[in-house]
């Protein structure tokens, strides 16, 4: 079994690799229904990416000795390409991305005997389980259950690949920044870890943020993309001939798998490639072309390390392939807020209205002692007579905006839903931030510095009242 690269992954606190080039995708699990006569490594069947796939788990075979943690399985599903079909296996959290000329070869040891494992790839010091896809058994459960003939007991999926899904492609780790999405290639990827714990670096260029910490060393941080000064994010850990280098992002929404078909060339003076993303054509950005001449600036505030990748080889990508959202009613529409804004849902209750506010600012309100400014969305994204009062008090929704804390009020809100990445498209306008696709419905989601900036009044007659208490102050 040859291969260009690896991708590497932990199923129960274990390393494992698999060929890039096997891997079609990568999903969040989804339940299986159970296979009569399945041996133990078959958890059953189950719908990955609409598809009928059978999902295995190396933890049933007894000779390799492993066990989920607190009997809680790993949430993500690999799909590979095995003999004439798919498979999904399952696997905790997934690693970057080893090149064939970093790793040697090593034969499997006495206990791999029986399994799926082929050998053992030899990281500096590290040992994987080198996974063939070929080999994984899905045994007579799979025969009865009319996936494949009696005779082909290994290697079988659960349909014929989709010829449209076997064209060559490139796999990207789609990232965003202020809102919209950027294309990543994964050559070069290390790890993905939430920016925090920045210590700033005197006299670096303006391009470095600071050092921060990961598991066993530091990073330098950089800031290509312009993500600034917000809060939050997470910093992309690339390879450069200098040594790791972070990048900064607002979110991760994945890995996706791209055909080439869907790539072109990019544009003189532009990306080498560019790619059609959901309708729009996202330049795919690698470590050297982000940073190019800066590494040579940068190179001396590179914190110094052993191999990078040993070093960060216990890191993995956030187990973010979906993005949770609020959904909300106001007059019989529905709207989304992201989940990661909203702090609290909680009964109205009376507020006090100030002179010379917008029609959807709605005064003052005091929840548990802090004074929040209140939003109507009734009013703001009313269909009916402008200054129209609601008929009922509606629920109230506390929203982070610009730093503090916002009641917004909708008619009633619906649950929490979980999107997959692919299912969200980005929008840039005055209060939509992106829309969803819901139950065969687009679904917008609320912009939160939008609805602010749509009643004008807001921010001022804050300030105004009470002497000047900003949003979310403790009353005195």
């Amino acid at each position: 079994m040859t291969a260009h690269g690896f991708l590497t992954f932990d199923i129960a606190g274990i390393p494992f690799a698999v060929p890039a080039d096997r891997v079609e995708e990568v999903a969040e699990s989804t339940r299986a229904t159970r296979l009569p006569f399945a041996p133990p490594q078959v958890e059953g069947l189950a719908t990955v990416g609409g598809r009928i796939l059978p999902v295995l788990d190396v933890t049933g075979y007894g000779a390799l000795g492993l066990a989920w943690a607190g009997g809680r399985r790993g949430g993500l599903l690999i799909v590979l390409r095995a003999g004439a079909g798919l498979l999904a296996l399952r696997a905790g959290r997934i690693g970057g991305t080893l090149p064939a000329e970093r790793v040697t070869l090593a034969g499997a040891e006495p206990e791999d005997g029986g399994t799926p494992v082929a050998c053992r790839l030899r990281h500096g010091d590290r040992s994987l389980r080198l996974l063939d896809p070929d080999r994984m058994e899905l045994g007579w459960g799979a025969v009865h259950a009319g996936l494949f003939d009696a005779d082909a007991l290994t290697g079988a999926a659960a349909e014929p690949p989709d010829p449209s899904r076997e064209r060559a492609g490139v796999r990207l780790l789609m990232v965003e920044v202020a809102g919209r999405p950027q294309a990543l290639e994964m050559a070069d990827l290390l790890l993905v870890f939430p920016f925090a714990g920045l210590r700033p670096l005197p006299n670096a260029p303006a391009i470095v943020r600071g050092v921060a910490p990961v598991p066993k060393r530091s990073v330098l941080v950089t800031d290509p993309l312009g993500v600034g000064d917000r809060p939050g994010g997470y910093t992309v850990v690339l390879r450069t001939r200098r040594g790791p280098v972070g990048v900064r992002v607002d979110g991760v929404r994945g890995v996706v798998r791209v055909p080439l078909d869907r790539m072109r060339a990019g544009e003189a003076g532009a990306p080498a490639q560019v790619v059609d993303y959901d309708g729009t054509w996202l330049d795919v950005r690698s470590g050297a072309r982000m940073l190019g001449d800066h590494l040579d600036d940068i190179g001396g505030f590179i914190p110094e390390g052993g191999d990078p990748d040993d070093d960060l080889a216990e890191s993995r990508l956030p187990r973010r392939f979906y993005r949770r959202f609020l959904t909300l009613v106001v007059e019989a529409r529905v709207y989304a807020l992201e989940f990661e804004k909203v702090r609290r849902v909680v009964e109205p209750s009376d507020r006090l209205r100030l002179p010379q506010g917008a029609e959807s600012f709605d005064g003052l309100t005091d929840v548990d002692g802090r004074i929040l400014p209140v939003l109507d969305l009734r009013r703001l994204l009313s269909q009916g007579p402008v200054g129209a009062a609601p008929a009922t008090p509606g629920i109230a929704i506390l929203v982070e905006i610009d730093g503090g804390t916002v009641a917004v009020i909708a008619d009633e809100i619906q649950r929490i839903r979980k999107i997959a990445a692919e299912d969200v498209d980005p929008l840039s306008d005055r209060l939509t931030a992106a829309v969803i696709r819901l139950d065969h419905a687009l679904i917008p989601v609320l912009r939160p510095e939008g609805l602010t900036a749509a009643s004008s009044a807001a921010s001022s007659a804050v300030s105004t009242a009470a002497g000047a208490l900003p949003a979310g102050t403790a009353a005195p």
